[in-house]
This record gives structure tokens, sequence and C-alpha cells, in this order.
């Protein structure tokens, strides 16, 4: 594992809450904020299974490699099939992703999420603005 690498604790505790955000119906309106849902619904469902894919990918792969580069492998492979071109559908993703990111403390993306999002030259001043 390289310096750049985090080695990553996988608890059960962990695995229970990859699998309850697997669980819930995602892509739909939040109460109280400006995310009214992905539509059609064919690209809500479409979008939900692609997220399913990469929490099965993580639950299955994160045993034998529990390590940040491995996880944000994933997320690449995943953001590279999104093809909603609504930012707030694109918002979305990345706050499922970060919540992934949270469950197993993970700090940073590395500038992948913001690189995605805003494009290499706007993501990576964006990158350096938060890191001084």
């Amino acid at each position: 594992m390289t310096a750049a690498d985090q080695a990553l604790e996988i608890t059960p505790h962990t695995v229970a809450q990859l699998s309850e955000l697997r669980a819930r119906t995602k892509y739909i309106g939040i109460p109280g904020s400006i995310y009214s849902g992905m539509t059609p619904e064919s690209s809500r469902i479409l979008a939900e299974e692609q997220l399913n894919r990469l929490v099965d990918r993580l639950q299955d792969g994160l045993p034998s490699n529990p390590s940040k580069r491995f996880v944000l492998a994933e997320f690449a492979r995943t953001l590279g099939e999104f093809e909603a071109s609504d930012t707030e559908d694109r918002e979305q993703l990345l706050r499922y992703l970060e919540e992934i990111m949270d469950v197993l403390g993970i700090a940073s993306s590395d500038g992948l999420l913001n690189r995605w999002m805003y494009g290499s030259f706007l993501g990576s001043i964006l990158d350096q603005a938060r890191d001084p």
C-alpha cells in the first residue's frame, strides 16, 4: 500500500451501513431540499441500479482489498457510467458517494469527485482551495 493510499477497517457495522444504503430507494425527492428526484422514472431506476452495483462491488471486494485506492477505483467506474446531465442529479450521486466515504472513514476523494463534477481545471482549483 502506498503512502497516498489508506487502509480501511471493515467491520460488521460498516457492512450493515452499506447494506442500509443499498436497500434505500435512491434519487427520489428529499423533503426540505431543492432536490425533487430524478426523472423520468426509467433514468432513476438505472441510476439506482448503478449505485447498488457499486455497493455490491464494495461489499464483495473490501474484505480482501480494504483500501481507499480500491474504493476510489470503484467510484471512478460508477462515475463513468453515470449518464444524467442534470446538475442536481449529479450532485445527488456525489452525496451518495460522500456517504459511502463517511461510512468507510475516507476523508478525501483526492479530487476525484471535484474533477468529475467540475472538470479537471476547475476541480483542481477547488481542491487547492480546500487544502491550503
